[in-house]
């Protein structure tokens, strides 16, 4: 079943100097009426490409539950992501390795907002944007990146020290407003996540 998902994304924030009054809203996977969120994925690394379908739910409001099916239909993986890690439902034998599993964690954590939820963060700006930083723990931060002219995040990054392992990009409806389609790319090896929205 395809159907339409995803709120637009509206930043919410009072500003006074060195003050925030509320946090950013990431952008959401899911729907909120239904908790469930449907997109076409392409995955591409290395050399080889992985097209499928990705399926997300909300199991409360801090637990998002990924699936992963292939294109031609056998489930490849099943988690769920948390702000204090993620539980491996099933995995695919080629993908259950520590390394696989939490580099999907991190991803998809990043994109969903899973992992910054109830963190403290700082922000910034500048000439053409507003930059919302979380700290992890362990040198670990995401930056999230709105335009000055607009109240969306547009983009966001993680960092690992001085390092940036990721950045990944929201593109919006310019007819609905609403997300249409997401690209996160990793910067120390080929991997490249594309994301398009079911829509009915």
């Amino acid at each position: 079943m395809r159907f339409l998902l995803l709120i637009s994304c509206i930043i919410c924030f009072y500003l006074v100097p060195g003050k925030l009054g509320a946090q950013p809203a990431i952008p959401a996977l899911c729907k909120t009426n239904d908790s469930l969120g449907m997109y076409n994925i392409t995955m591409e690394f290395s050399k080889n490409t992985l097209t499928g379908l990705v399926i997300f739910k909300k199991t409360n409001d801090s637990t998002l539950r990924l699936v992963l099916n292939a294109e031609m239909g056998p489930k490849l993986l099943d988690m769920e992501l948390s702000p204090k890690g993620y539980k491996t439902i099933y995995a695919f034998k080629k993908l259950k390795r520590k390394r696989i599993l939490k580099t999907f964690y991190e991803d998809f954590g990043a994109l969903s907002g899973i992992l910054i939820r109830n963190k403290d963060f700082s922000i910034d700006s500048s000439q053409s944007s507003l930059n919302f930083t979380y700290n992890l723990g362990r040198q670990k931060k995401i930056a999230y990146s709105s335009e000055l002219s607009d109240v969306r995040i547009v983009s966001g990054k993680m960092e690992d020290g001085k390092s940036v392992k990721t950045i990944f990009h929201y593109f919006y409806d310019p007819a609905t407003s609403m997300i249409s389609s997401m690209k996160l790319e990793h910067q120390h090896f080929r991997m490249v996540i594309l994301l398009n929205k079911i829509s009915l």
